[in-house]
C-alpha cells in the first residue's frame, strides 16, 4: 500500500533553520517533546525519500514557511517528483504582498497554501485572511491552516478553534480547507465542523492516535473515513514509527483512503458545491 504523507519537514540546510541555528521561539519545546534532536541534522532529500519508502510513503507534501523557503521547496519538487509543494503565505507584510505571492505560487505548480494565523496572534476567521480565502476559493486552491493546540506560549491557543472554521466554511463553501493537526485539543467540536462541510479535511500530523480523544479514531473508522488523512509532520514524528500506530488503531478496510485517497482528493480534486 502506497502512502502519501500530508505534512514533511524536509532535511536542507534552508528548511533546518528554524530549528537550529535561528531558533525559533515558536518550535522550541517541540524539539524536547517529540524527542527530536537526534532528526535535526541536515540530510539529503534523496535520504530522506529513501527512508520514508522503506514505509511505503510515496510521496510527501513539504510546505514552506515563507518566499525563501518556497522557492527552495519548488526547486527541489522539480528535480524529485516525491515532494508535493506547498507554499507557506503570511498577512504579515499586508494583503496586497500575500494576495501576489498567492498568485506566483499557483503558476509556479504548488498543491495548495499554508497559513499559520497563531503565529500572527490572530484568529483563523479574521476578517483580514478573508481576501486570501476568497482569492483561493476562486481559483480553486486548497489551504491548510494551523487549527489545534500549539505548544508556543507567548500566544493563545484559541485562535484555530473549530468555531472559527465553521464561520469561514460558511463564508467559503467551496474553499477546500485542511485543518492541519486535525484540531488536536479541541474536542469532538471539530468533528462536527468536518461532518457538516463537504470541503473540510482533517490532517492528523503529528498525533499519536493513544492521546486523542476516542471520538476521533471512531469518526476515522466510521462516518469520516473520507475526511481523515495521515501525516507525521516528520522530524516531529518518524515514518515507520507513525506508520505503525496508525495501522494498528485503524480498521484495515480505511487504510487506502486514510493514508493515501483523502490526501490526494483533498489537494487535487474539484471541490464539492
Amino acid at each position: 500500500m502506497k502512502i502519501i504523507d500530508s505534512r514533511v519537514r524536509l532535511r536542507t540546510e534552508q528548511l533546518m533553520k528554524a530549528w537550529t541555528t535561528e531558533l525559533n521561539p515558536v518550535f522550541k519545546d517541540y524539539i524536547t517533546l517529540y524527542k527530536m534532536h537526534d532528526r535535526l541534522t541536515v540530510m539529503p532529500v534523496q535520504e530522506l525519500i529513501d527512508i520514508g519508502s522503506q514505509s511505503d510513503v510515496e510521496k510527501m507534501v513539504v510546505c514552506g514557511g515563507n518566499d525563501v523557503d518556497n522557492a527552495h521547496i519548488l526547486e527541489i519538487s522539480k528535480k524529485f517528483p516525491e515532494i508535493i509543494p506547498v507554499g507557506g503565505v503570511s498577512i504579515g507584510n499586508g494583503n496586497r504582498k500575500a494576495l501576489e505571492a498567492i498568485r506566483e505560487l499557483k503558476k509556479q505548480g504548488i498543491a495548495a497554501v499554508n497559513l499559520s494565523p497563531f503565529m500572527l496572534r490572530r484568529n483563523v476567521n479574521d476578517k483580514l485572511y478573508y481576501p486570501l480565502y476568497s482569492y483561493c476559493e476562486m481559483i480553486e486552491l486548497p489551504v491548510i491552516v494551523h487549527t489545534s493546540l500549539h505548544y508556543w506560549r507567548d500566544t493563545y491557543m484559541w485562535h484555530g478553534q473549530p468555531e472559527y472554521v465553521d464561520e469561514v466554511a460558511v463564508d467559503f463553501p467551496e474553499l477546500k480547507f485542511i485543518m492541519s493537526h486535525g484540531g488536536n485539543g479541541f474536542g469532538p467540536l471539530v468533528l462536527a465542523v468536518a461532518q457538516r462541510h463537504p470541503n473540510v479535511y482533517l490532517e492528523f500530523s503529528a498525533l499519536n492516535p493513544k492521546y486523542m480523544a476516542p471520538e476521533f479514531i471512531h469518526a476515522a473508522n466510521t462516518y469520516l473515513s473520507k475526511k481523515c488523512m495521515f501525516g507525521t509532520d516528520y522530524p516531529l514524528m518518524e515514518f515507520d514509527k507513525a506508520v505503525k500506530i496508525w495501522k494498528n488503531s485503524l480498521s484495515e478496510n480505511v487504510w487506502e483512503d486514510f493514508f493515501y485517497n483523502n490526501v490526494r482528493d483533498a489537494l487535487y480534486s474539484k471541490p464539492k458545491k
